[in-house]
């Protein structure tokens, strides 16, 4: 009979080794290089200037940002509000739910209530 360890280490094996087969597979198609232009064939790749590449990798982003940004910015600011966090005053934000004072707290009842907050005992 074989042990539960060596089964589980033949599967585990076997799951590797499919995958690995099959990265070694997909690899191939994937290192094609396109053919060299002829008649009726593939045009050379076209050279790619520094602007393009900054346009493409910093101003599509930067642009995409601002857009964002203006969607969720703009309703706010159509209604009149500020959206500068310092001046928002601190009763417009739900930080743990309603405030209470001191005097609404629960006090214990006796030696072993759980009200009244904090008793850590050794």
């Amino acid at each position: 009979m074989i042990s539960s360890a060596v089964r589980r280490s033949a599967a585990a094996l076997s799951l590797l080794t499919l995958v690995g087969v099959g990265f070694v597979l997909a690899a191939g198609p994937a290192s094609a290089d396109t053919p060299l232009p002829s008649d009726g064939g593939w045009e050379p790749k076209p050279d790619i200037d520094h602007l393009e590449v900054w346009l493409l990798f910093v101003g599509v982003p930067l642009l995409a940002f601002v857009l964002i940004s203006a969607v969720f910015i703009a309703p706010a600011l159509a209604r009149g509000e500020t959206i500068n966090p310092a001046k928002r005053a601190p009763e417009e934000q739900w930080l743990g739910g309603p405030s209470k004072e001191a005097g609404e707290l629960a006090a214990p009842d006796g030696e072993g209530s759980a009200a009244g907050g904090a008793g850590g005992s050794w």
